[in-house]
């Protein structure tokens, strides 16, 4: 079959008009689709019905809810691009408002933020709870003075007022921690190891009052000031066993003073135990 044109029909006035009104047709379907797109998203998103306006606040016994509100408040202000709303139930910044929690709130053990509905937030929290103290300066060990809080984990995480001394068992150092406030005491595992110990010496009779780091060595101090002083790297089975062993030597138990008495106790140099009275 042999089909017939005539080619100059493409280049008439008449051709040319209707691709123009047709690439006008789609030009605008596209825009419509385009606007559609983004302004629908944008409306939604602006909706006062998908913005958070309440928080609600579990677990909190010493926080103050009106600090953890101000975090997350300073979180959820603002848009993004200027006209996307931070608090919208879609788009809330919930990693950001956990980890700025976190960090503002050094007391926070744990914080978990979710949507309770789409107008109200949700955050539960778990609080450190205070286990003993780290103090700067314990000249007077009965009355040790600029203390902190620090956790079963050793973990240091607020500040602690002036009659906690008499309360908590202290931690110190020498020198002083450069950061005392959310910092470390001892690597977890060796501070939970020092703490059972120490809670172990009632049972023979020795009472510890201070506990102190010092140059890669380990310094005890008693309720009745005598220090018993042993090297970092030392087992703390052994000590424990050279402790008993002397405490109750028939020779030390003749006197039923000595133990008051007692100026310090070294364990540095393997199974030998030097002491003095006072």
């Amino acid at each position: 079959m042999k089909i017939i044109g005539n080619k100059n029909a493409l280049h008439t006035p008449e051709f040319h008009k209707k691709k123009q009104t047709e690439r006008r047709i789609r030009g605008a379907l596209i825009s419509v689709v385009v606007l559609i797109t983004i302004i629908v998203p944008i409306f939604v998103l602006r909706n006062s019905h998908f913005l958070i306006t309440s928080i609600e606040i579990k677990g909190n016994v010493v926080t103050k809810s009106e600090e953890l509100e101000s975090i997350i408040t300073d979180d959820l202000a603002g848009n993004y691009l200027w006209v996307i709303p931070r608090s919208s139930t879609f788009l809330y910044p919930r990693t950001k408002i956990q980890n700025d929690l976190m960090e503002r709130e050094p007391r926070l053990k744990f914080a978990q933020v979710s949507l309770l509905n789409p107008k109200s937030l949700s955050l539960s929290i778990a609080e450190r709870t205070p286990s003993a103290l780290y103090c700067k300066d314990i000249s007077d060990v009965f009355s040790p003075v600029n203390c902190y809080f620090l956790d079963s984990s050793g973990y240091i995480f607020s500040e602690a007022p002036a009659f906690s001394g008499g309360v908590y068992f202290v931690y110190s150092s020498d020198p002083n921690l450069e950061t005392s406030l959310r910092s470390q005491y001892l690597e977890s595992k060796k501070f939970l190891e020092i703490d059972a110990f120490i809670k172990s010496l009632a049972d023979i009779g020795l009472y510890p009052k201070v506990f102190v780091f010092t140059h890669e060595e380990y310094h005890l101090i008693l309720s009745n000031g005598a220090v018993i002083m042993w090297k970092e790297t030392q087992n703390l089975n052994q000590i424990y066993s050279n402790l008993s062993s002397f405490v109750k030597d028939s020779n030390f138990q003749k006197d039923k003073n000595n133990l008051s008495n007692i100026q310090y106790i070294d364990l540095r140099f393997g199974n030998k135990i030097f002491y003095k009275y006072r």
